[in-house]
């Protein structure tokens, strides 16, 4: 038995695509975003699914890093775009060399990509980066993308294969993300001026599903991981569940404390189970004395500090609990579930955090459901 697993369930993430797929049009392309891991989900494996299932026209990776190790594993019918800038001459090389399509927002990088690309004796494919809004990367203002256009124009080793903005806030500021997207437009039409024709996207999950922002393609990212868009809500579900067991018993009787600091008093004579899953593992601290674990489908409160190994639940009620007995700290179990969004509003954060968030300490494996 494992300690502690992240099982994945691909035929979810099949279903979840699925479901995105029916919902934006056929003429416009689909790119899965699957960066840190498929948020935290097996970028590999997730890739492979959609692909096989013929839902991703392209790849979306955060990093050069990122894109090598699908085009390692053979992921090359698509187009894979690093969506993050280059730092340098090595990653501009990884680049050129893999054939990733490289996101560039200066003319450095236009350069970097140039030289990479004549080097290796490819041409380099480039989406420019629009800063509409974000303040993070990007071009920002009309006279900064002429300079850059000015600067591609005079490479001989580049194309020029797309162009994106990111949005901000889209599920929460509908009059800025309109105005981000006048600034979009505005950066396609003048990409257009100077006979450029790229592919332009600007939607992520939340945005995605509105026709005016969605362009010759959209970006799926969280939505294929079962949440972060309300139109979705009972619709995508997430994939993950993170299994363990009882490894101990404790009897604890009335005002006996448990755990680091004694947090937690019992106001009875109470049954107490340890878990082998602590935040060394990625689980969440701030669940102390505030989540659940399920165990034979009910939901035992988590009592007490939790360790960097291992934490507490009370048992009291669910008395035929062994030790060996299973635990799902995260998915469902009979007609109970606990899900990353359940855990990141105890924790005051957001569920990407929680999906990407387990240790190299948690071991990974992967199932297929007929859900897709």
């Amino acid at each position: 038995m494992r300690r502690l697993e992240l099982v994945c369930d691909l035929g979810v993430l099949k279903r979840n695509a699925l479901e995105i797929r029916k919902r934006v049009p056929q003429s416009v392309k689909m790119l899965c975003v699957v960066k840190a891991d498929a948020y935290g989900h097996g970028a590999v494996q997730t890739a492979r699914t959609l692909l096989d299932a013929g839902l991703a026209d392209a790849f979306a990776v955060a990093t050069p890093e990122e894109g090598l190790e699908l085009y390692e594993s053979g992921l090359r019918d698509k187009p894979i775009v690093v969506l993050g800038q280059i730092s340098d001459y090595v990653d501009a090389i990884l680049s050129a060399q893999c054939g990733l399509s490289q996101a560039v927002d200066s003319p450095k990088n236009a350069e970097l990509m140039d030289r990479a690309a004549a080097q290796t004796g490819k041409t380099a494919k480039l989406h420019i980066k629009i800063d509409s809004g974000m303040s993070r990367t990007g071009v920002k203002g009309e006279d900064e993308l002429r300079r850059l256009l000015d600067e591609i124009k005079t490479l001989r080793n580049v194309k020029v294969e797309g162009l994106f903005t990111h949005f901000c806030a889209a599920d929460e500021d509908e009059a800025f993300t309109k105005q981000q997207n006048a600034v979009f437009a505005k950066a396609k039409e003048i990409c257009g001026e100077y006979g450029f024709m790229p592919v332009c996207h600007a939607a992520a999950s939340t945005a995605m599903l509105h026709r005016e922002y969605q362009y010759d393609m959209v970006r799926a990212g969280i939505a294929l991981y079962g949440t972060g868009v309300k139109e979705l809500e009972n619709v995508v579900s997430p994939a993950q569940t993170l299994l363990s067991h009882v490894v101990s018993i404790r009897r604890v009787l009335k005002g006996e404390t448990v755990g680091y600091s004694r947090t937690f008093t019992a106001a009875r004579d109470s049954l107490i189970a340890t878990i082998p899953c602590g935040y060394g593992d990625g689980y969440p601290r701030l669940m102390s004395n505030r989540g659940c674990v399920l165990i034979e489908g009910r939901r035992a409160p988590i009592i007490g500090n939790v360790c960097m190994d291992m934490l507490m639940a009370d048992v009291t009620d669910i008395p035929s609990v062994t030790t060996d007995t299973g635990i799902v700290l995260m998915g469902s179990m009979g007609n109970e579930r606990i899900t990353p969004d359940e855990i990141a509003a105890i924790c005051k954060t957001i569920p990407y955090e929680i999906m990407l968030g387990f240790t190299n300490r948690v071991h990974r494996s992967w199932t297929q459901s007929q859900e897709g």
